[in-house]
């Protein structure tokens, strides 16, 4: 901790010292543009270029009344200005700034109209670095220089208002860059990574900073005002057509290894993508990008769960997890086999008919060694456990995209997909459980749980966009459904010993199915009302239905015929359970270039139908309801300036099949679950709003967001302690249950060229209310965090400095004893050095810290990474590196949970830890129109 924060001090007395420094200097040029009738022309752009090499020294764009004035990292020298607008004739101008004469004021410049651009007559004239149109900011890339083998990252590093951390996320204006398009059309589904670390920089024309539609307006036809952060890089017209790749090879100590490739082809209509992993040292899949680009940009879609939600988690080396599939086996020390190929065209005479096929598969295995400690203050328990296992897990997916565009007025989009899963898991566990108090022995557990799971699934989404003649509105229809299986058949064998009574042996097979359908579907209708007013009317029908069906069966081993044939009626049943839910909404937009209104008016018909078969008897339970859903949004756009967006509205949701089965889960003979056939529907509210501001003029951004939901017959969890120190739970229904969000970014560069700094503030309030041994008890939880970033980027030397702190503070209404504190922190630093034209130095500094105010299981480790590389070949595309991780050898599986009843897990996972390894990747990058290109391979 004390390395970090001294980095933290030097960076921070460097950047004041240096600002401080340039501060004196006070250099400035200005001045003031208008047109040729004395009107003030506002956001022209103003570049600065050193005028002994033409290198950009800064840019501004001119304010509401002309005026712009450009101070930031001036030196003594002379320079040249061009003041560009879209329409008009650029100005050029020459100054000098020297000590004697440090401001340099132009004055009035007036700029005549340029008729030639107007009628859109190619002009041979000198191109401004930066363009404002509409809500688009465009570069053009030849004013930025970049070095001989940068990637479209390098030369995304130089362009002001575009950050890119460390890990290569990229944002633009304080947002998140959501996708990355070629030419205007997405590249291996829009993934900001194959782009940036694939395509060279010096092919590329213009970058385009774009504030485009989301995916849900796309769909349904109705304008929310919402924006995505796209980014458009366009080509020069010598490089529309080419191969790049990447493969390296990876031998390490204590056996370990990786390889991994990718080729991919490109021109103006093919993609062809092809990726494999196979590893030993836990890389467990795919990034997020590459998932996202193997699916064609329908990820979500692609890879819903059967129930239709989705979860995504990403780990420090960017590989992705979405809904457990993608993540193999999870800890432990972990092998990996990846396999994807992806194939896109576009087909038709006016290039009408695209499409995407792609298929994923993934083999994994893991050996898990596991200590889990759980502290239990209401309850006066305290669990120490220890298990050990083998676990396996092969996916193959399937997924396909179609777009098909029959005339201009017409566009139908379907993408069907496929999965088929298995998996199995073995292990062996150990536990015991004392009070806290006296550490007085409550009971021990030994459990043998040996499973197969086998799930297929498949599913797709169809949609069809038609406008009317005349700009006379739209109707949209779009509908997504998905069926999914589950067979799951296990032994449990387990040994418990109650210090206070009898003990309790078990020895039981289960075979547990379960299958779940669910398909929704949007018809919107949308009508002007006045065309001149641009005030729309809108009509909609929403149609949700989903339908679960489990069964168990389960049967406890005959001693006497050596076989599992005595049904276990209390842990046997099946369900059969339908959820419907139809929405009429009847709203009015008002759309203009910088406000969108909708107001709409939504009635939700409800219904619930239940058959239950538990413990030898049958129940059933039935819910039909009308609801009331009303929902407003607001959004005001200024050109590349203010940004804000509020929305509120109401939603009703229906308990899930699992928690409505009235069976037990006696899986972990801790913790017993039973489901709740009385659950009711619950209701919240649900409040946001953000802003968002980009200056071009400092290119600063700055953004805050917050919400708010509260909920009504929310659903949560009652339990009980028995004197054995097993915890048996249900779900319920309960009031007073809230959450809410916060947060706030910053960034801005300084006056020290290609150094920044970032801020962010986020957190949350969040209230649930539970039952504990009878008892209701309201759990209170406040978790902000402060993050604090700096990047000073040079040509061959860059550092990257990320501190993460974060307080947890959870307070009970009744259990004080399970009131908890404790702070966690991750910080960072990456830096790299090139001291010749064909070495590289690099490092990473990791820190994880977890420290508790209530309790003594505190965790601090540091892993420290380091390498160097040496570039080979006349074009440095083979590379050989020697590289060590976790110098200090205190890698450590470790995970901090706190539940809503308040206890405080803690669990460590055997991991890999320090070993020495040998990298050679070897590099082609080419692009262009040539004859017997071969294939390319780079890696990233």
């Amino acid at each position: 901790m004390k390395l970090m924060i001294r980095l933290i001090t030097v960076v921070i007395a460097l950047t004041a010292f240096t600002s401080a420094h340039a501060q004196k200097q006070k250099l400035l040029i200005k001045g003031r543009v208008t047109d040729t009738a004395g009107k003030a022309i506002d956001y022209a752009t103003v570049a600065l270029f050193n005028a002994a090499d033409s290198t950009i020294a800064g840019n501004t764009v001119t304010g509401n009344d002309g005026t712009f004035e450009l101070s930031n990292s001036l030196k003594v020298g002379r320079y040249k200005i061009i003041i560009a607008q879209m329409g008009l004739t650029s100005l050029i101008k020459y100054v000098t700034l020297s000590k004697e004469a440090p401001v340099a004021d132009l004055g009035t410049m007036k700029m005549e109209t340029n008729v030639k651009e107007l009628k859109e007559v190619n002009v041979t004239a000198e191109a401004a670095p930066i363009s404002i149109k509409k809500d688009t900011v465009e570069y053009n890339a030849g004013s930025f220089k970049t070095q001989p083998n940068d990637n479209v990252e390098g030369l995304l590093k130089k362009l002001p208002g575009v950050d890119v951390d460390a890990d290569g996320k990229i944002k633009a204006g304080g947002k998140d860059v959501k996708k990355i398009l070629v030419d205007g059309r997405e590249f291996f589904g829009g993934d900001p990574k194959a782009v940036t670390k694939n395509l060279p920089a010096d092919a590329i024309k213009k970058v385009q900073l774009i504030d485009d539609k989301t995916e849900k307006t796309k769909n349904t036809g109705i304008d929310d005002g919402q924006r995505d952060k796209v980014i458009n890089v366009t080509l020069k017209d010598d490089k529309k057509k080419g191969w790049f790749g990447n493969i390296t090879t990876t031998g390490g100590t204590d056996e370990r290894y990786l390889g991994q490739f990718n080729l991919n082809r490109f021109d103006n209509k093919k993609q062809i993508a092809l990726i494999s992993l196979t590893n030993n040292v836990n890389e467990v899949g795919f990034t997020y990008e590459d998932l996202n680009a193997f699916t064609g940009g329908n990820v979500w879609d692609a890879f819903s769960s059967g129930g239709g939600g989705n979860f995504i988690s990403i780990n420090s080396s960017g590989r992705a997890n979405i809904n457990g599939t993608f993540s193999g086996v999870d800890n432990g020390l972990i092998n990996n086999h990846n396999v994807g190929l992806n194939y896109s065209d576009i087909l038709g005479k006016k290039e009408q008919f695209k499409f995407n096929v792609s298929a994923l598969g993934l083999i994994s295995s893991n050996k898990l060694i596991q200590n889990t400690n759980i502290e239990d203050s209401p309850n006066d328990l305290f669990t120490s456990q220890f298990s050990r296992g083998n676990n396996s897990n092969n996916t193959y997916r399937f997924n396909f995209n179609f777009d098909y565009k029959p005339d201009t007025l017409t566009n139908i989009r379907f993408k069907p997909n496929f999965s088929l899963n298995y998996r199995k898991n073995e292990s062996t566990s150990g536990s015991g459980t004392s009070r806290l108090s006296t550490d007085t022995a409550v009971n021990t557990i030994d459990q043998f749980l040996t499973g197969n799971t086998f799930s297929p699934s498949y599913g797709g989404s169809l949609g069809i966009n038609r406008k009317f003649t005349g700009g006379n509105g739209s109707i949209n229809w779009f509908t997504n459904g998905n069926y999914s299986s589950t067979d799951y058949d296990y032994t449990n064998i387990y040994k418990a010993v109650y210090f206070s009574g009898l003990g309790n042996n078990q020895n039981q097979q289960a075979s547990q199915g379960a299958n779940a359908t669910f398909i929704n579907s949007t018809l919107s209708y949308i009508r002007p009302l006045s065309k001149a007013k641009k005030i729309d009317l809108t009509l909609s029908q929403g149609m949700d239905y989903r339908k679960q069906l489990s069964d168990q069966v389960t049967y406890d081993y005959n001693g006497v015929t050596g076989k599992y044939e005595l049904i276990n009626s209390l842990l046997s049943g099946d369900i059969d359970n339908r959820n419907w839910r139809y929405t009429t909404t009847a709203g009015i937009a008002k759309n203009s270039e910088r406000f969108n209104i909708n107001i709409n008016m939504a009635v939700a018909a409800l219904g619930l139908s239940g058959d239950f078969t538990s413990n030898g008897q049958y129940n059933s339970v039935k819910r039909d309801a009308f609801a009331l859903v009303p929902n407003a949004s607001f959004s005001y756009r200024k050109k590349n300036g203010h940004n804000i967006y509020f929305n509120v509205g109401t939603d009703v949701n229906l308990p899930s099949a699992t928690d409505l089965q009235p069976v037990f889960n006696n899986t972990n003979p801790l913790y017993i679950r039973q489901g709740n056939p009385d659950l009711v529907m619950s209701r919240s509210l649900n409040t946001s709003l953000s802003y968002n501001f980009f200056d071009m003029k400092n290119n600063t951004y700055i953004s805050f967001y917050g919400s708010f939901n509260p909920t009504w017959n929310g659903f949560s969890t009652e339990s009980s302690v028995d004197t054995n120190g097993i915890t048996t739970s249900r779900p319920i229904n309960t009031d007073g249950n809230f959450s809410s969000w916060f947060g706030a970014n910053y960034g801005k560069p300084t006056k020290i060229k290609g150094l920044r700094y970032s801020l962010n503030l986020n957190g949350g309030v969040n209230r649930n209310v539970n039952i504990i041994n009878g008892n209701q008890n309201a759990v209170l939880r406040f978790s902000p965090s402060l993050g604090v970033g700096g990047s000073f980027d040079r040509d061959n030397f860059n550092i990257d400095l990320r501190t993460y702190s974060s307080y947890n503070k959870a307070t009970n209404s009744y259990q004080h004893t399970a009131d908890q504190r404790y702070f966690s922190f991750y910080n960072t630093l990456k830096a790299g050095v090139k001291p010749g034209k064909n070495w590289r130095i690099y490092s990473d500094v990791t820190q994880r810290l977890y420290r508790s105010q209530e309790t003594s299981a505190n965790t601090s480790f540091y892993i420290w990474n380091a390498g160097i590389e040496r570039y080979l070949l006349p074009k440095q595309n083979l590379t050989l590196s020697v590289n060590a991780f976790d110098l200090l050898n205190q890698n450590a599986g470790v995970q901090w949970q706190q539940t809503p009843t308040g206890q405080l897990i803690n669990t460590e996972s055997n991991t890999i830890r320090r070993y020495f390894y040998v990298r050679l990747i070897y590099k082609i990058t080419r692009v262009g129109e040539q004859k017997n290109t071969p294939g390319l391979i780079i890696m990233r």
